[in-house]
């Protein structure tokens, strides 16, 4: 793990990974590295992730860290760039660990289609160009996959293994940083409804997945209860904007690519939210291969 910090002091002094690990948790208020850390200064530079983790459940992360800062992270042994794109915004799953740092990709990982189209399927756009609701859909089950040989699992009775790379090879989590999977944890979700599927708005608990056009500063768009734009994307405009912005261009070999939002156009039930060349939020049909740029939480 490497760590970047804005105007970081290069004279630190890494907290012995024995201190941070020699007592059990739930016993935070007096454990002898709570202790340890309040101590520090603001010259304290993490070292593992489990630090990082560790510094967060203490409640230090908005002390320690700023949304901007950036880690490299190992994905399928390729050292890549993350962002802090919000800190204590997203809500653990468990209730016990109310802290949180979310990171995102700063570059997109690989293309991919976000499922795969339904032949069988009554709705006649899901046959040829997939399905928008993200719950259902291929790139969510395969974000969260530990699987060595990704496991497709179907979700409804119209429902089709999606294709191509990454489907035919090992699941997300089995191709990042285990150090940094073992520190991750499952954070309450919500995502809108195309009017196909009845309007309103599902809820899900994932570590891994897109982000929505709400999160990215986008216009609201359909049911949007409990979503809120991270300040990593607030930052970068005035105001919500559906319109080009050059801060959420992402890039694929140094070229510019389309990446996927995990957010239905709502009026359409096969073509899902994205970010287009210039960085505008556009729509695609759901089958065609689009940049990925995921966000993970650590709890």
């Amino acid at each position: 793990m490497a760590y970047v910090k804005t105007n970081w002091v290069d004279d630190v002094t890494p907290l012995s990974a024995t201190n941070m690990n020699n007592i059990e948790e739930g016993l935070a208020n007096i454990n002898p590295r709570v202790a340890a850390l309040e101590a520090l200064t603001g010259n304290f530079q993490p070292t593992t992730w489990l630090e990082v983790q560790q510094l967060s459940r203490d409640g230090k992360g908005e002390d320690f860290f700023e949304v901007g800062d950036q880690f490299m992270v190992n994905y399928n042994g390729v050292p890549r760039v993350c962002d802090i794109i919000a800190i204590n915004q997203d809500t653990p799953t468990n209730a016990l660990y109310p802290y949180s740092i979310t990171l995102q990709f700063h570059d997109i990982l690989l293309n991919t289609m976000f499922d795969a189209p339904e032949p069988s399927n009554p709705d006649v756009n899901m046959q040829t160009a997939g399905n928008n609701r993200y719950i259902h859909s291929g790139i969510k089950q395969w974000l969260n996959s530990s699987d060595t040989t990704f496991a497709w699992v179907s979700k409804h009775a119209y429902d089709v293994a999606p294709t191509g790379t990454p489907y035919t090879g090992s699941g997300f989590l089995k191709l990042l940083d285990q150090d940094l999977v073992n520190v991750l944890g499952a954070v309450n979700k919500q995502v809108a409804k195309a009017t196909s599927d009845g309007g309103g708005q599902d809820t899900f608990s994932d570590k891994v997945f897109l982000l929505s056009p709400k999160e990215i500063y986008g216009t609201d768009e359909g049911v949007i209860t409990g979503e809120v734009a991270y300040p990593y994307y607030s930052q970068m405009v005035a105001s919500a904007t559906d319109a080009a912005v050059t801060s959420r261009i992402k890039y694929l070999s140094a070229t510019a690519t389309q990446w996927w939002l995990r957010s239905p156009r709502l009026i359409n039930s096969s073509r899902t939210r994205g970010i287009g060349l210039t960085g505008e939020v556009n729509y695609y049909n759901d089958n065609i291969s689009l940049g990925i740029a995921p966000a993970f939480v650590i709890v």
